[in-house]
């Protein structure tokens, strides 16, 4: 693969200087400049999952600052692309933090307004030339300074450097925890989340990378065609080529919106050179058809589809790095935990819930000491996992409190979101299996680590390697670190019940909220899973499960609340709970 790589490189080093057809070098710029927005968009709308119909509106900034700075100030597009560079991520900044509240279709209709809104302003706007547009001062071509030329060879290797960093930039991405964080919130942005992911911090990070990049090439389009208007690039069709490239090549990946760009732009002008006028807007239906084709046959793109035929090739996401060599057999142990404090770690106070008029928490409290396993049982629909849900931040309490006692304090957990929480020493699994099924089990661990304190920078870091030891420890006590490369998708059920259940403990967090941890697994899994959660507790780790089979929990708690019709009915031993007449009438019926 570097052979072919450096082999590549090599050949569109030496393009120019071989090839000499100036309609073809046109279409090799282009392809450059494309590519490198494309790429630009694969940080946010492949590895962020964020897909933005908006990146007309970068492409046009950088084109615009530029343009003025070097006709109205005489500043040297060297220096103005820069300058439009930083323009277009502070605008990314001030429009994504508001916008990234949505998800999905709504986000891309929210970018997809921001970029009519936009075109329309600077149709209506004189300062910027209206809708005439304007003129780059072709009087100064060839001079220094100006990054104007009448040969294509100086615009090609413009092009080409461009697109290099922009090529570079996507792969440190991902080959850092960064890619491996964007790809989380991609899958599932919730569960991200319960791992003390911050969600829309990595996301406006993908989003200033992304309409950085797509500005400089937004400065290098106007200078190579000496001409701007809001129709060349602020049209909403610039935002659905990158996209589209992007989709094509494959999303995701750093070969796959160079793969997109040649395909769809080199199609394009060769197509266009062929039907003539009679072609015109043909390449909106091509970017349709295309998209179709992607989405029913190969949601990977040309890239995944060329690694269907790849012979040996390794299934999954390329990872941040390989796990470490060695035994690993054994869990590193956690602090070794002191006398059980008579205050509890984890204290709920007076709970209330509502959904319109319906209670689904009343007046619920409970508490858990260090070192206790402390079972919640009741029927469906007592309210159990909307308590979890409160507890970790997913719901807003209507009223009470939730205190978690951490590095010496309590700290109130209540309308906090869930990656503060989690960061705070609270871990959970979910009811419904919450692992990202397009990562392999390894990256879902990574995912897993610490990131209380973690900076961007730190972020841009290997993972260190006691942290990668950890982790395969607890892949071999859980009995998959030889499944390690498997996407998690393909594991069993009952094995992607012990790898939510590893990824909650890499933390080693004070307390672990488990949800229904046996439901759906037979009863050999069921005993592997209990024999783990008795192993952690014996090393010092809290837990609080839901869970409806109540063999199971009579088994590993040593206390137990029973909840019905969203509050708490009873609260004792296993022994006490099972023969109180309140809790058997509720729980079967008699």
């Amino acid at each position: 693969m570097t052979v072919l790589v450096a082999g590549v490189w090599g050949a569109l080093l030496l393009l120019p200087a071989v090839v000499h057809d100036a309609y073809f070098l046109n279409g090799m710029i282009l392809v450059l400049i494309y590519g490198s927005a494309a790429q630009a968009w694969n940080l946010l709308g492949g590895y962020g999952g964020q897909l933005s119909f908006g990146h007309a509106v970068f492409f046009g900034l950088g084109a615009y600052t530029s343009t003025l700075l070097f006709s109205r100030a005489g500043v040297s597009p060297w220096a103005g692309m820069w300058a439009g560079a930083l323009v277009a991520t502070g605008v990314s900044l001030v429009v994504g933090y508001p916008t990234f509240r949505l998800r999905r279709h709504y986000f891309a209709l929210a970018t997809l307004a921001l970029a009519e809104v936009v075109r329309i302003s600077f149709l209506n706007w004189p300062f910027v030339g209206a809708a005439v547009g304007l003129y780059l001062p072709v009087q100064l071509m060839n001079r220094p300074g100006t990054m104007m030329w009448s040969a294509k060879p100086p615009y090609y290797y413009l092009a080409l450097a461009l697109f290099g960093l922009a090529c570079a930039l996507a792969l440190v991405v991902d080959r850092t925890r960064v890619g491996l964080y964007l790809r989380t919130i991609d899958q599932d942005e919730e569960a991200a989340s319960a791992l003390g992911i911050p969600g829309r911090r990595y996301k406006l990070l993908a989003m200033a990378l992304s309409a950085a990049v797509t500005a400089l090439a937004g400065t290098l389009f106007a200078q190579y065609v000496l001409y701007v208007d809001p129709s060349s690039v602020l049209d909403a069709s610039r935002s659905v080529l990158f996209a589209v490239m992007a989709l094509v090549g494959g999303r995701g990946t750093v070969v796959g919106p160079a793969v997109g760009a040649g395909f769809l732009t080199l199609l394009s002008q060769y197509a266009g050179g062929l039907l003539g006028g009679f072609g015109k807007g043909y390449d909106y239906v091509v970017y349709g058809v295309a998209i179709m084709l992607v989405a029913v046959y190969e949601p990977r793109g040309i890239v995944g589809l060329l690694d269907r035929f790849a012979p040996g090739r390794r299934r999954g996401v390329p990872g941040p790095a390989e796990p470490p060599e060695g035994e690993g057999a054994r869990v590193p142990s956690s602090p070794v935990q002191g006398p059980r404090p008579a205050r509890p770690l984890l204290r709920v106070e007076a709970l209330w819930k509502r959904f319109g008029g319906l209670e689904a928490l009343r007046d619920v409290s409970l508490e858990v000491r260090r070192g206790e396993i402390v079972g919640v049982l009741g029927p469906n629909g007592a309210g159990k996992s909307t308590l979890f849900d409160c507890v970790t931040g997913f719901l807003r309490p209507d009223g009470g409190s939730i205190l978690l006692r951490s590095d010496g304090a309590e700290r109130r957990l209540e309308g906090r979101p869930p990656a503060w929480i989690a960061q705070q020493g609270l871990a959970r699994t979910f009811q419904m299996i919450r692992v990202f099924p397009g990562l392999t089990v390894w990256q879902n661990m990574l995912a897993g680590q610490e990131h209380r304190g973690e900076s961007l920078a730190d972020a841009f870091r290997p993972t260190p390697r006691a942290v990668r030891e950890r982790l395969e420890g607890l892949l071999r006590l859980v009995g998959l670190w030889d499944q390690r490369d498997l996407a998690a998708g393909q594991l069993s059920y009952g094995q992607q019940k012990l790898l939510a259940l590893a990824m909650a403990l890499v933390r080693r967090p004070s307390v672990v909220l488990l949800d229904e941890p046996v439901a759906g697994v037979n009863p050999t899994m069921i005993q592997r899973l209990m024999e783990h959660i008795r192993l952690q507790n014996a090393e010092g780790v809290t837990f609080l499960i839901i869970e409806h089979n109540m063999d199971v929990l009579m088994e590993l708690a040593s206390r137990v609340y029973f909840m019905a019709d969203g509050r708490v009915v009873a609260e004792g031993s296993p022994e006490a709970i099972q023969a109180n007449d309140d809790v058997l009438a509720l729980y079967y019926g008699r």
